[in-house]
């Protein structure tokens, strides 16, 4: 990554350029962001090549190609403008390394690892062939390493060379060390072909070097491609056989992709991508590298700064015609007797995980008013970041109280309804709702409901429960949607509006980008309010994490920048917006290297969040001023909930608490049995009841007026840690763990009514919200609307 210098433009279209990612033969990448707040990558091609008619017409159509391409673990377009004086085409940026960096760095992959890879991109590879597509350059620079699975770019993006000086008949186009035979021998290259190529990738994360590796440069590679056996010495015995058939010279011979994915994972690629598929060294910088990407800032270009923030970011997730990687595992793409390589656009990012929605019957949180954490934006279906640190998983379970817990994941795109608001840039959550009517017999005991509708996405949403505000539920994703809550149409969309950081208040659900925060209204998608970009002093403010809203403000992280300075992580303090007009309310400052990892709601006029000091913390609404802290021994981001009295918090030794609201005071305790270490669930309160998990494997109700457990309900397997139960009417739903389902707990009779199972084991883990009428269970890339009953 390098900074932007004199010869760089301001922006490409919709899109802010923030730093340059590569550059080749076919032309630049930049990494970018939308006036929206998504963070993408953007290819422009270069000046000679546009003027090129031909280069234009085929260019054009593999963009429309490769946008018929849907995988989640492929790279899709997002934005592109192929009729203006220079083309360009815009990809969701992948917040991570290729595989080349990541093995130069840390080493080979362990066998798991390169299982679960494999599969992924056998699946994308699956993705690209059903678009009538052949990647053709398949080799370790064009894969990068997301926190939620692998992702391969640069699909199909040579073929637009096909025309051009560069592929005249007879020139050999692709990295030699990675070619199959046929098309290293300048014949017809299909599928098959791509199979080839990967098990080269897969030989090289296995064990540091590709299957033709050779000192004597590419045409010594090519020879051995065509006419040599591969070195497979190295590899694992259980891998040794898997890769030697997709190694074989006559195509014929190779499996599939569908095949491979078999041999590979037999329970399927998501189930082999949960939580930890990478080492714990590569999640670390994975970790490292998301924060400070999702910092940046446009910096004024060729200033120290600028050039700082570019170094800050040790991965290039967009290479462009392999100039970004030299020596090692690829050695770029070589077009023998022409110039060098094809373009490489990103794959989609691992969004930042946004607030909780919903309207809890009978707690604080109505308004379903809840934080999102940057920290959580690699955890996938999981919590991979903190994971990877040392930490453990269920400390990173999402935020706490009321409707759910959010907990980052993938994006989701869709289609705009006619007549919507939407705009033209960026990718969104999105799909076709699908209404199945309640039957209208009773079921028999035991017996699930069909869904009153289902919302399935077009690509993965975020692992986070949707938001819901003024009859519309908001998917989490890279983009802005609505979907009306009764009939699951979708209402509208804005796909230029990251919905990554996010929260519902005041009939708006609010957005925060890099320079300010947008208020939509829920029912229609109009802009209604936009805050203000400096503070009363003329400074400029960088916002930051949502923390919540309620009728009169805002809140946030965010840091204040002295006017002209750029650049921050924008969690210096906390800082309140007035919804009255667009001004900063208040700012207090956090101490110096505080964690931005907070859980957050906002009640009675208050903000209440959790800090790294294992504190509970309360900020007056009005002005900001600290009113009290209470020591809960719960970890900055381990979830709690809140009535209107009290908060409850579930964590570690401690065992679950509660805490008033007034002034912080505890008002009991239920401490673990001496020696007992349990994972704790995150727990939700309504009614004057406290529901979580104890961590056994069963459910438990606790009197939230002095601790008194009321009943326990045995369930089949302990249920998710990452989402909290919620209740709706007189059921209490609890998301189960991956294929596990939703329980529907009768609270009266503490008796599992009927488990609801979408029949699917992909690793996913259910993300629940409410209206108060119907449940809301999100899972994978599809929405369910359940009834309470």
């Amino acid at each position: 990554m390098e900074p932007l210098d004199s010869t760089d433009p301001e922006a490409i279209g919709p899109y802010r350029l923030l730093a340059r990612l590569g550059e080749g033969g076919m032309g630049r990448v930049y990494l970018a962001r939308s006036a929206g707040g998504r963070t993408v990558a953007v290819k422009v091609v270069r000046t000679e090549l546009a003027g090129d008619a031909e280069f234009r017409e085929r260019f054009g159509r593999e963009v429309a190609a490769a946008r018929a391409v849907d995988g989640a673990y492929t790279a899709p377009v997002v934005d592109a403008e192929l009729g203006g004086p220079i083309p360009w085409l815009a990809t969701a940026y992948v917040l991570g390394p290729s595989l080349t960096e990541a093995v130069r760095t840390h080493g080979p992959l362990p066998e798991s690892s390169v299982r679960a890879l494999g599969a992924g991109l056998a699946q994308a590879l699956r993705a690209v062939h059903a678009a009538g597509l052949v990647h053709r350059d398949l080799k370790p620079s064009n894969v990068l390493l997301a926190a939620d699975g692998p992702r391969l770019i640069d699909f199909g993006i040579a073929r637009a060379m096909d025309g051009d000086q560069f592929t005249r008949t007879g020139v050999v186009v692709g990295s030699p060390g990675y070619m199959c035979p046929e098309q290293a021998s300048g014949r017809p290259m299909g599928p098959a072909g791509d199979v080839f190529s990967l098990a080269s990738v897969l030989l090289y994360a296995a064990t540091g070097h590709g299957p033709f590796d050779s000192d004597s440069g590419a045409a010594a590679q090519l020879y051995r491609v065509v006419h040599d056996e591969p070195e497979l010495g190295a590899l694992p015995p259980a891998l040794r056989e898997v890769i030697g058939g997709c190694l074989a010279k006559d195509p014929a011979r190779r499996p599939t992709p569908e095949q491979l994915v078999g041999l590979l994972a037999p329970d399927g690629a998501q189930a082999a991508l949960r939580d930890g598929w990478l080492p714990v060294p590569v999640a670390s910088a994975l970790a490292r590298h998301a924060a400070t990407v999702m910092d940046m800032e446009t910096p004024a270009r060729g200033t120290a700064q600028a050039q700082a923030q570019a170094q800050a970011t040790p991965y290039a997730p967009t290479t462009v015609d392999g100039a970004a990687t030299t020596g090692g595992g690829d050695g770029g793409t070589v077009r023998l007797g022409a110039s060098s390589g094809s373009g490489a656009p990103t794959a989609p990012t691992t969004p930042l995980p946004p607030t909780t929605a919903g309207a809890t019957t009978g707690t604080a949180t109505a308004t379903g008013d809840r934080p999102s954490r940057r920290g959580l934006l690699l955890a996938g279906g999981g919590a991979l970041a903190l994971a990877a640190a040392g930490g453990i998983g269920w400390a990173l379970s999402g935020s706490g109280g009321g409707p759910g817990k959010p907990l980052a994941g993938g994006s989701a795109g869709s289609t705009t309804p006619a007549g919507s608001p939407a705009a033209s840039a960026g990718g969104s959550a999105g799909g076709s709702a699908q209404p199945v009517p309640v039957p209208s017999q009773s079921r028999a005991d035991g017996v699930p409901p069909q869904p009153l509708w289902t919302y399935p996405a077009q690509g993965r949403l975020s692992s986070a429960p949707a938001l819901v505000s003024r009859g519309m539920v908001h998917p989490q994703g890279a983009g802005l949607v609505a979907i009306d809550a009764v009939t699951g149409q979708e209402k509208w969309a804005r796909r230029d509006v990251s919905a990554t950081f996010a929260a519902v208040g005041a009939g708006r659900v609010y957005t925060s980008s890099f320079d300010a925060v947008s208020g939509y209204d829920s029912v229609s998608g109009q802009p209604s309010w936009k805050s203000a970009r400096k503070d009363p002093g003329g400074n400029t403010i960088s916002p930051g994490i949502l923390l919540g809203a309620d009728q009169q403000a805002v809140y946030l992280l965010a840091s204040i920048l002295p006017a002209g300075e750029a650049g921050t992580t924008g969690t210096d303090g906390v800082l309140a917006f007035s919804l009255a007009g667009s001004q900063q309310l208040w700012f207090q400052q956090r101490k110096a290297g505080t964690d931005p990892l907070v859980d957050s709601l906002v009640a009675g006029g208050s903000l209440y969040y959790t800090d790294d000091q294992e504190n509970l913390v309360a900020r007056s609404g009005q002005d900001g001023r600290q009113l009290w802290f209470a020591a809960t021994g719960a970890k900055a981001a381990f979830p709690f909930a809140a009535d209107a009295t009290q908060a409850y918090c579930l964590a570690g030794g401690n065992g679950l608490q509660a805490v008033r609201l007034s002034d912080g005071g505890q008002v009991w305790q239920n401490r673990v049995p001496a020696g007992e270490q349990r994972m704790y669930t995150p727990v939700t309160v309504a009614n004057g009841v406290v529901y979580g998990t104890d961590g056994t494997a069963a459910v438990t109700a606790w009197s939230a007026k002095d601790g008194t457990k009321l009943w326990s309900c045995p369930v089949p397997r302990r249920p998710s840690a990452l989402a909290a139960p919620l209740l709706v009417k007189e059921t209490l739903f609890v998301p189960g763990a991956g294929d596990e389902g939703v329980y529907a707990i009768d609270v009266k009779q503490a008796r599992i009514r009927w488990t609801f199972k979408n029949g699917l084991n992909t690793g996913d883990d259910w993300f629940l919200s409410t209206d108060g009428e119907r449940l809301f269970a999100t899972f994978g890339a599809t929405i369910y609307a359940l009834p309470p009953v």
